[in-house]
């Protein structure tokens, strides 16, 4: 045990060691930015729910120093509510894709699909893309041009901006983590050439290496980690770029680390897959320990250097006491000048400290014991609103149709379907905020066995209302019914039916 424990700590530490050296070596801040290509950059903007600060980012790219006639604009409006006017201006250039689903479908299909339209684009050498909130300076794409010819895929810097009084304790504590880990970890492994767990909030990659990995696939932060370990055992590394710079406000924070669960799981799917030695390192280094952990495993290797001797590495030397002791000093050494390159300060050292501790405190939170006993004793004081209603419809498989009930139910505000046929049921697996959505997901469900749920909701003629509700049950029937004068609306709801049903086979996402 003590055998493997030190193998693991002395690994760990010559790791950090490098780290901290390499970053020795200072960047330079005056060099010359003029590169032998200018590049030809589509940049992507991602927003969903509210617009945000959009308008403000586009007119920042707009007045980039950058050639306006090196770089186009593509936004992608994913189910956004009161999309900004600005943007649809023909004079400003900008390539607006506006998503009607019925849910968001996400950045991580948005991108994809936006980028095998533009596969075949003449002329195009790389994407930016990155979400709506962010702000940019006005040389941002004149660095990310001359980043290019370093590096296929690399994130810029990203700066929270704000007074970390609004946030509460643990939130800066995560703030300054990140800080840290962006300004020192991810920094010193790009110089050395190591691959970093890619940051969908912003990145930057060649077009030619996104036709060459496919599309995207980081629908959370255990899947970019899985995509980050796909581009490494394509021997691809991810940059990260302190000197390309983007600013978020504080209030969105996001922590795209994942679990250490997570990355447990992640390393045990694949601890035996590695292609190359970029595979092998970014695998293991999902088992790098935070301060914590190193400071327990120091404890006990001295302790029992010190009560029983030294330790014996695979029956080929020995290490004692004052041996360990050493390691433990030179660790702590490489730590406090990490702290120099990060350049933290005041309080920044209480919220770094304090990371392992939220660290531990949310595995303990979500040990499943303590999630099941927390959830049942949230769930046994809450007072459920609960309101049913059931209505009849019809079922198809194609050739017959048969008749069933359906359940809508509203469970303090949040909407399921139970499906009811002969007797049998089946509910909703998800919680959404619209009865549309929950009947949506009942439809796709019964797709999976070959049957349409034949009510207004999948009815090609169907159109929602946006009332302003959550629930979004009223819509207009566009049937063209024989005698229907053009311009008269016929209003029906979600769950109605009637023998001029036609199912939509296409989703118009575009």
């Amino acid at each position: 045990m003590f055998t493997i424990l030190y193998l693991y700590i002395t690994i760990f530490t010559i790791y950090f060691v490098l780290l901290s050296v390499v970053s020795l070596k200072t960047q330079k801040k005056i060099r010359d930015k003029y590169t032998s290509k200018d590049s030809n950059i589509c940049v992507v903007l991602y927003a969903s729910g509210e617009a945000g600060s959009l308008e403000y980012l586009i007119r920042q790219l707009k007045s980039q120093t950058y050639d306006k006639e090196r770089y186009v604009i593509y936004v992608i409006l994913d189910k956004v509510e009161n999309p900004p006017e600005f943007i649809f201006q023909t004079d400003l250039g900008i390539n607006v894709v506006n998503i009607n689903n019925m849910e968001p479908i996400g950045k991580s299909q948005a991108y994809s699909i936006l980028a095998e339209k533009l596969s075949e684009a003449p002329n195009l050498d790389a994407y930016v893309f990155m979400d709506s909130c962010n702000y940019v300076d006005s040389d941002f794409l004149e660095n990310i041009n001359f980043y290019l010819t370093k590096h296929s895929i690399f994130m810029p810097m990203i700066n929270y901006i704000g007074e970390d009084s609004e946030l509460k304790f643990w939130d800066n504590v995560r703030v300054t983590y990140f800080r840290y880990i962006s300004k020192f970890i991810y920094n010193a492994r790009t110089r050395l050439g190591l691959t970093n767990l890619l940051n969908t909030n912003a990145f930057v990659v060649k077009r030619d290496l996104l036709n060459k990995i496919g599309s995207f696939d980081f629908k959370d932060k255990t899947s970019e980690t899985k995509y980050t370990l796909k581009l490494a055992q394509e021997d691809i590394s991810v940059g990260s770029i302190n000197d390309v710079k983007i600013y978020r406000e504080i209030e969105n924070f996001d922590l795209r680390i994942p679990s250490l669960s997570k990355r447990l799981d992640i390393f045990g799917q694949n601890w035996t897959k590695c292609k190359n030695l970029r595979t092998f390192e970014y695998i293991y280094s999902l088992l790098a320990p935070n301060w914590l952990v190193c400071i327990l495993c120091y404890v006990f290797l001295l302790s029992h250097t010190y009560h029983f001797g030294s330790v014996k590495i695979l029956g080929l030397f020995s290490v004692g006491y004052y041996g360990i002791l050493i390691s433990a000093i030179i660790l702590t050494l490489a730590f406090s000048l990490s702290l120099f390159h990060v350049g933290i300060f005041s309080k920044g050292y209480l919220y770094l400290f304090s990371y392992p501790l939220y660290s531990i405190g949310h595995i303990v939170k979500n040990f499943p014991p303590v999630r099941g006993v927390r959830n049942f004793i949230k769930n046994k004081n809450r007072k459920h609103n609960i309101e049913k209603m059931v209505s009849d419809a019809i079922v198809s498989d194609g050739k017959n149709d048969y008749t069933c009930k359906i359940e809508l139910i509203s469970d303090d505000g949040l909407a399921k379907v139970r499906f009811i046929n002969n007797g049998k049921t089946y509910t909703t697996k998800n919680n959404h905020l619209r009865m549309i959505d929950a009947l949506k997901e009942l439809s796709q469900k019964l797709s999976d066995y070959g049957l349409v749920l034949k009510v207004c909701e999948c009815c090609k003629y169907f159109q929602p209302i946006v009332d302003g509700s959550t629930n979004m049950v009223q819509g207009n029937c566009k049937c063209p019914l024989q005698g229907r004068v053009e311009g008269d609306i016929i209003p029906t709801l979600i769950w109605n039916t009637c023998p001029n049903f036609e199912k939509e086979n296409v989703v118009k996402l575009f």
